[in-house]
């Protein structure tokens, strides 16, 4: 038997996402500003260990600086002996976990266990990118290696939401209605 889609439906599952999502998008933003610079730290501390023991840099330790209304313009800095090599509004550079958590907490139909789930694997690979995204900035500099690592981070929530917290409709879609493996 086939299922009919009522298009009314759909817009209304859309506004009611952009309803929740408006409100959640503002908390979530102010809770993530708030804590940008243990996050700047932790990701320096993690960043720090890979460019002193895999790569070899001769990196002492991790300064963080915040700076601005609400931490925007937060600064991470690695200490290198006398100098210190400083990356300025480190902010923007990670502030894309505040909107990917607003989208997943908006997401209608989710069960809490999955909805964490999907926030857990997604915060985890977002900090992945933050982590590759300052390292290759210290290591390249600005070149377009960096930016390009940048811009995939800065879109990388909306993929991942999409991908997570709708992996089985989009299976359907693509007419695999079947479970891997299987």
């Amino acid at each position: 038997m086939s299922e009919t889609r009522q298009p009314g439906r759909a817009r209304l599952g859309g506004l009611q996402l952009c309803l929740r999502f408006i409100p959640l998008a503002v908390i979530c933003l102010f809770l993530w500003l708030l804590a940008l610079p243990g996050y700047t730290w932790f990701v320096g501390q993690v960043t720090m260990l890979i460019l002193k023991y895999i790569l070899r840099y001769p990196i002492d330790g991790v300064i963080v600086a915040k700076a601005g209304l609400l931490n925007t313009g937060t600064s991470l800095g690695y200490v290198m002996g006398e100098h210190t090599l400083t990356m300025q509004d480190v902010g923007h550079l990670v502030t894309n976990v505040a909107p990917y958590a607003a989208l997943v907490l908006a997401t209608p139909k989710l069960r809490w266990l999955r909805r964490l789930r999907i926030l857990g694997l997604g915060i985890l690979i977002i900090f992945a990118f933050h982590v590759a995204t300052i390292m290759l900035r210290f290591v390249a500099g600005r070149t377009s290696l960096p930016t390009a690592i940048g811009f995939i981070a800065i879109t990388l929530p909306f993929l991942l939401w999409i991908v997570l917290a709708y992996w089985d409709k989009l299976l359907a879609y693509l007419g695999n209605d079947e479970p891997a493996g299987g």
